[in-house]
C-alpha cells in the first residue's frame, strides 16, 4: 500500500511540474542559408490592410500609363566568399533583367538570435551611416520570406526570385 501511494505522489509530482520548453524553427545558421538569395518584394501587411507597391507602366497596346502593382523590387542578401555579408535593393524591367539601382544603393546585414526569435539587422541600407533597420524574420524557406518591422508591427512578405 505504502507502494502504491509513493507510486501516485511520484506521477503526480511529474505531472505538476512545467513542462520543457522547446523552442521550434529555425537557427541562425539554417536561416542565414535560406536568407542567401534575392527576394521580389511582394506586398506589406500594415495592421489589417494589405499594402501593394504601386507604379505606373506604359501598356503598349493602349499607348497609355496604367498603374500596376509594382512587384519589382529585388532584396538581394548575399554572403561573399570571404563570408562577408552585402544586401542591395534593385529593380527588375518588365523582361525580367536585373536593372542595377541608380543610387548605387548597398549595405551589409546580420542575423542576431534573441529571445523572441531571430533578427535580421541591414547596416547603411540606403545610404552610409543609415540607422540600422531591425526586422523579425517570420518564416524563411526556398520559396518564401516574411519579416517584421520591429518598431511597427508591419510585415513584409517576398518570394524567392
Amino acid at each position: 500500500m505504502l507502494i502504491f501511494v509513493a507510486l501516485i505522489a511520484f506521477c503526480t509530482i511529474g505531472v505538476a511540474q512545467p513542462a520543457e520548453t522547446q523552442r521550434e524553427g529555425k537557427t541562425v545558421s539554417e536561416t542565414i542559408k535560406a536568407l542567401d538569395a534575392e527576394w521580389r518584394m511582394m506586398y506589406k501587411i500594415m495592421g489589417e490592410s494589405i499594402v501593394y507597391d504601386n507604379h505606373y507602366q506604359l501598356n503598349t497596346t493602349t499607348n497609355k500609363y496604367e498603374l500596376k502593382k509594382d512587384t519589382s523590387s529585388i532584396y538581394k542578401f548575399n554572403i561573399n566568399q570571404n563570408g562577408r555579408t552585402l544586401y542591395t535593393v534593385n529593380r527588375e524591367d518588365v523582361t525580367g533583367q536585373l536593372v542595377v539601382n541608380d543610387w548605387d544603393i548597398s549595405g551589409t546585414w546580420d542575423l542576431k538570435q534573441t529571445a523572441d526569435g531571430i533578427d535580421l539587422h541591414i547596416m547603411n541600407a540606403y545610404y552610409p551611416g543609415c540607422p540600422t533597420i531591425i526586422r523579425r524574420i517570420i518564416n524563411v524557406n526556398g520559396k518564401q520570406l516574411l519579416l517584421q518591422d520591429s518598431e511597427t508591427g508591419t510585415q513584409y512578405y517576398y518570394v524567392k526570385r
